[in-house]
């Protein structure tokens, strides 16, 4: 796939290579009360994501070294994650940060853990802009106003959906929906404030110009805590598209040279 034809991909969710990813890592783990480590399992929710300090990383290894802040029995006994694959988010500026999958180790001597990465490192920015494209395999619902809308995209700012041209009056834009609701990953997610941003035409049909208007959500006061597991949920099901585009990508290319 070419990058410059992806701008979600040149611009929000990138691969980066592992001499940046170490520089990063090195200065992260140098800094005094840097951010914590998320990690978690493709598809867990947020309330079962865990949470480590960074210590040290070892570019010819590529293993992180890890200290726990969870609960102590965690501690003591090691992470049910212990294992197994898994993928882990590191913060290194404001809206920038690394992604990557690896499997997480416990060293009961210690009562430490570390990280080791197995696969690419993405690196994602601006995180309120990027978006996720629905589909079958990812369905997206956007309530509003009691009527339950098929949304075309989904990012941590805002989501869209289609609507008839004689519409678009009960959709001003510039007019405010409260106590909405996000249907994603077979989750509902209360939205407290909901704005109309936009008024785009929608796709043609059979060539010819759309009567469906593309309407442009921007939520407003979304929860911390609903923000953080949008993110989670958003990001992980991003790495698995790309994945999956890379796999299709490399099939193609086989059948290509038979």
């Amino acid at each position: 796939m070419n990058d410059k034809k992806d701008p979600n991909l040149k611009h929000y969710f990138q691969p980066v290579d592992f001499e940046e990813f170490a520089e990063s890592m090195q200065a992260h783990c140098s800094l005094d009360g840097s951010q914590t480590l998320t990690l978690w399992e493709q598809g867990e929710s947020e309330d079962k994501a865990e949470y480590y300090i960074a210590e040290a990383y070892d570019p010819s290894t590529k293993i992180i070294k890890l200290k726990p802040t969870g609960k102590l029995v965690t501690k003591i006994t090691g992470s049910p994650k212990v294992g197994k694959l898994v993928l882990i988010k590191v913060p290194i500026e404001q809206k920038i940060h690394y992604f990557t999958t690896g499997v997480l180790r416990f060293h009961a001597s210690t009562l430490s853990y570390s990280f080791e990465v197995q696969q690419e490192v993405y690196k994602s920015q601006q995180r309120g802009n990027f978006r996720l494209n629905a589909s079958p395999v990812i369905p997206i619902q956007f309530k509003i106003d009691e009527q339950v809308f098929d949304a075309l995209d989904l990012s941590i700012g805002g989501t869209s959906f289609l609507i008839n041209d004689y519409e678009v009056v009960r959709f001003a834009k510039g007019k405010i929906f409260k106590e909405c609701t996000l249907r994603f990953d077979r989750k509902n997610y209360f939205i407290p404030l909901s704005i109309i941003a936009a008024h785009l035409p929608g796709p043609e049909e059979n060539g010819k110009p759309s009567r469906k208007i593309k309407v442009g959500i921007s939520f407003k006061d979304l929860p911390r805590k609903t923000e953080d597991e949008l993110y989670i949920k958003i990001s992980t099901e991003a790495r698995g598209e790309e994945m999956k585009k890379k796999f299709d990508s490399i099939v193609a290319k086989k059948k290509e040279d038979t």
